[in-house]
């Protein structure tokens, strides 16, 4: 078995464990947001949601490429803390991955879209 093959079976499963706790999360904000579980709530929640983890996935995708370099480069230098030396660019500390929870917010907008065609067909 090579390598390759563990490490997309071991991020599949990291993937299916979110995408369950994802949507136990879903039931449980719907019931206690909305007192209830049904279609509507479940759409308003998962849209947060799945938002939310979107959004969580590009800020840490747009810290990665140096996008705020220059920002956090100037914060830091006119701070009396920081040394030349101890200048490190935003991109070089931002060490996340975000794969999982992007592909839980879009598999999540999927299913909220679903669940939308569901409620406006009925």
């Amino acid at each position: 078995m090579d390598e390759n093959h563990f490490v997309g079976e071991r991020m599949f499963k990291k993937l299916v464990c979110w995408l369950l706790a994802s949507q136990l999360l879903v039931l449980l904000f719907s019931f206690l947001v909305y007192k209830r579980i049904d279609l509507l709530s479940y759409i308003n929640t998962s849209f947060t949601i799945g938002a939310l983890l979107i959004l969580f996935a590009a800020s840490v995708l747009m810290a990665r490429t140096g996008f705020f370099d220059a920002f956090i480069y100037g914060f830091q230098r006119m701070s009396s803390k920081f040394n030349e030396g101890d200048v490190r660019p935003l991109s070089k500390l931002v060490t996340l991955r975000v794969s999982v929870p992007l592909l839980t917010g879009v598999f999540m907008m999927v299913l909220m879209a679903i669940a939308l065609f569901l409620q406006s067909s009925s």
